[in-house]
């Protein structure tokens, strides 16, 4: 390790060349231990770093109050759009939606948001619910071929002969 190590010219006289505390800050930084690039860290700044360091944050602080300002515009220009609105519900933003997609001949968007409206004006029309019961299990025989009968499944005189063959 003591050849990473190079004496420089502001190196104090008290200091042997091998001291760890000395080091090439000229190295590439893939080139430096862990320790090298902590120790990189503490390194002092010239002036001209502290006048790019400063320019550098002079010039964040400048886009920042640019970025606070457009914001403010963009809010006031949006509050603005929002009082000229008339209140609608989110059913009425829907068929605006479907109206201007039908207007632009683009059915297979207009189709995605009829479908949604859908939901919400008739629920039930886009699903479908069977419910299936099965009541023949308390039944009587003589209930049973009454049932069949009126369901068509069996010819009127059975209801005179209920005996099941």
């Amino acid at each position: 390790m003591p050849t990473d190590f190079v004496k420089s010219k502001d190196m104090p006289s008290n200091t042997a060349p091998d001291d760890r505390r000395v080091f090439d800050f000229g190295k590439p930084p893939e080139e430096m231990t862990p320790r090298e690039r902590s120790l990189a860290n503490l390194r002092k700044m010239s002036n001209e770093g502290r006048r790019v360091a400063k320019k550098k944050q002079l010039e964040s602080m400048m886009l920042d109050k640019k970025i606070q300002q457009n914001f403010k515009k963009q809010a006031k220009a949006f509050q603005k759009v929002l009082a000229d609105i008339p209140p609608m519900s989110s059913l009425d933003v829907i068929r605006m939606c479907v109206h201007l997609a039908l207007q632009e001949n683009d059915y297979e968007t207009a189709a995605k948001w009829a479908k949604e409206l859908a939901e919400y004006e008739k629920p039930k029309l886009q699903r479908v619910e069977k419910v299936v019961k099965n009541e023949v299990e308390d039944m009587s025989e003589e209930e049973l071929i009454r049932l069949a009968i009126e369901e068509g499944l069996l010819p009127r005189e059975s209801l005179e002969n209920p005996t099941i063959n």
